[in-house]
């Protein structure tokens, strides 16, 4: 082996170019970075080389882990990380791997399973979800576990099936060594604090319940514990505190381009805007999402301040520093939303009955909560004597909204771009903009740079073989990565059919990329489009219909061995389709309508229906 330095003994397997490689990462990545990247070469580790011991099974920890965004994976390979650090044996498992016989098998378990929906379980926890709700499930007095549940808590049934795992495994027998934690967005800081507790408790055999139902840390990771663990990782030797762009430190990205998509007569907006992220780390693939960190409209921010009495101007402190209330407001957190945890944070400063009634009924909570935002809250249960430090304290940190990438590395190298529906609507009396939509929106080309970075989305990809053909299913803004999809099969070689099925309300006005559709059906990137729009004429006519008149050809394709994409809202649009698919499989398979449900759950096991819903 060659090296740059004569006089350096490298005990490596890996080549000079490897080495390089691998160098020149390590030394531009931050602590959170190398935390990361520790916990995916164990969880590499883990599927190769960690079986469980025969001699001490209760030396080996399993970790399962169910979610389709990549979020679960990542919290377990840390945790596969940090259980090493404990001397245990990890055995790393995607839920829809891990078998009934596992689970008899298994004596130390640790789940990470995040919520979907209306507090369904992701496609590849219900297998095991669902089993341990049978009348088949096994008693299991010998396991000890843990569980990390993941969600958001602006939506209904937050961590609801995280929740569930951990009720029904203390139900069927189970030890809980640690109560079960309820990670929230920033589940990044609050989950190694968690798992340090929780792991030591997998070797002794100790458990630790803390008082009320479940641990809800909140704290961020202390400094010194990540210091410590990182000198205690094989990676501790190269770690800088330069970092590559990330959601912590996102891109400052350039606009290109933007313009709407809709055509006269539209009373909707949806805007392309396409970034220039030419820098490294601003990677992607198709399939990908791209995290935006917008600001809060200047109108908002202004109705806040009114309806609070407090000046802009003031300083106040916030994240251990000084900054004007504007600033905060503008940039730092959420006014746009209300959610039950900030109704329960305004109850401690605002305890009106009216409040508490409000907060106590899911039903008529989730119906007010929809379309309102602070100003909305404050005006409704006002409050004396409110301070900015005490106003802030109930808000929720400002979040990135994530949007789908629309286009391909390969057609627009080192450009990134968007398709974002613009959100303006109407409700009590005032007229109010989609927080992140609005922000893009206003950006002008001169004078905006777009905070961005990358979110893989490796549960939606196209087939690894480019000759596989696939049919994409989208409506409205759901087009988004689709328009990607076939960018990148335009320029492979003999690429196998592609039919695209899109739908939105009307032909004339907004059928999003109409001639690029068309020109790729004559360059035959893409084979067969199919639209609905929903407004036109007297018949509606929507994406799910497509396919009914197309049951025969679509079935075939299926046969055929076509991979099937989705991207669209969840609870309307993707529950209608996968509904017409059902029919399509039962009726031209001449199959029951179990066996067509199976047929179709067994296209996601496999990796054949990809969803990129929300």
């Amino acid at each position: 082996m060659a090296h740059k330095n004569p006089n350096t003994i490298l005990l490596t397997p890996l080549s000079a170019d490897q080495y390089a490689s691998f160098t020149a990462l390590v030394q531009s990545i931050d602590d959170q970075q190398a935390t990361w990247l520790a916990g995916y070469f164990a969880g590499f580790s883990a599927r190769f080389s960690m079986e469980p011991s025969e001699s001490d099974p209760t030396k080996v920890l399993t970790i399962v882990y169910g979610s389709t965004t990549g979020k679960g994976e990542e919290m377990a390979t840390l945790a596969a990380t940090k259980a090493k650090h404990y001397g245990l044996n990890v055995r790393l498992l995607d839920m829809c791997a891990f078998s009934a016989n596992d689970l008899l098998n298994t004596s130390n378990l640790l789940v990470v399973v995040s919520t979907h929906g209306k507090g369904a379980p992701p496609f590849a926890a219900k297998g095991l979800h669902d089993y341990l709700f049978s009348k088949n499930a096994p008693t299991l007095n010998a396991m000890k576990y843990a569980v990390l549940a993941l969600g958001d808590s602006s939506y209904d049934h937050f961590c609801q099936v995280g929740i569930e795992f951990d009720q029904q495994l203390e139900k069927l027998g189970a030890t809980r060594l640690l109560q079960v934690l309820l990670g929230d967005v920033d589940v990044d800081s609050t989950a190694p604090t968690w798992l340090d507790e929780a792991l030591p408790l997998f070797e002794s055999g100790k458990s630790y319940v803390t008082d009320g139902r479940f641990t809800y840390l909140k704290n961020h990771l202390n400094k010194t514990k990540t210091s410590s663990y990182l000198k205690n990782s094989t990676l501790h030797s190269v770690i800088n505190t330069s970092s590559l762009p990330g959601k912590s430190n996102p891109f400052s990205a350039p606009v290109l381009e933007k313009y709407n998509l809709h055509g006269a007569g539209s009373d909707r907006q949806t805007i392309h805007l396409a970034l220039k992220a030419d820098v490294p780390g601003m990677d992607y693939q198709p399939g990908d999402s791209a995290g935006v960190i917008p600001l809060n409209h200047p109108n908002l921010v202004r109705e806040v301040l009114d309806i609070t009495g407090f000046e802009g101007s003031q300083e106040v402190a916030f994240k251990d520093q000084k900054q004007t209330l504007e600033t905060i407001l503008r940039e730092s957190v959420e006014l746009s939303r209300v959610t039950l945890d900030v109704i329960k944070k305004y109850l401690t400063i605002c305890p009106l009955e009216s409040l508490h009634s409000l907060a106590a009924n899911r039903d008529i909570l989730a119906e007010y909560t929809t379309g309102r935002d602070i100003v909305d809250l404050l005006t409704d249960f006002p409050t004396e004597g409110l301070s900015p430090e005490a106003f802030l304290s109930i808000l929720r940190p400002l979040q990135p909204r994530y949007y789908s990438i629309s286009s391909s590395p390969l057609e627009t190298p080192g450009n990134v771009h968007l398709t974002v529906g613009v959100v303006t609507y109407e409700n009590a009396g005032r007229t109010r903009k989609g927080t992140c939509s609005s922000y893009l929106s206003d950006a002008t080309m001169k004078e905006v740079n777009i905070p961005i970075f990358i979110e893989a989305n490796p549960h939606f990809r196209l087939p690894e073989d480019p000759t596989t053909p696939i049919i994409m299913l989208g409506a409205g803004t759901g087009i988004a990565p689709f328009r990607a999809f076939v960018q990148h099969r335009s320029h492979t070689e003999n690429p196998g059919k592609s039919w695209l099925f899109f739908g939105n309300r009307f032909k004339d006005s907004e059928f999003l990329y109409e001639k690029e559709w068309e020109q790729h059906l004559q360059t035959g990137a893409l084979t067969c489009l199919d639209v609905a729009f929903s407004r036109d004429g007297n018949a509606v006519k929507h994406v799910q219909d497509c396919l009914q008149e197309k049951a025969e050809e679509v079935y075939q394709w299926l046969e055929e061995g076509a991979h099937l994409y989705l991207c669209g809202d969840m609870n309307g649009f993707a529950t209608d389709v996968q509904q017409a698919l059902k029919q399509i499989i039962s009726e031209k398979g001449r199959r029951t309508a179990e066996e067509a449900e199976t047929y179709l759950d067994e296209l996601q096991y496999s990796g054949r229906f990809q969803l990129d819903v929300y």
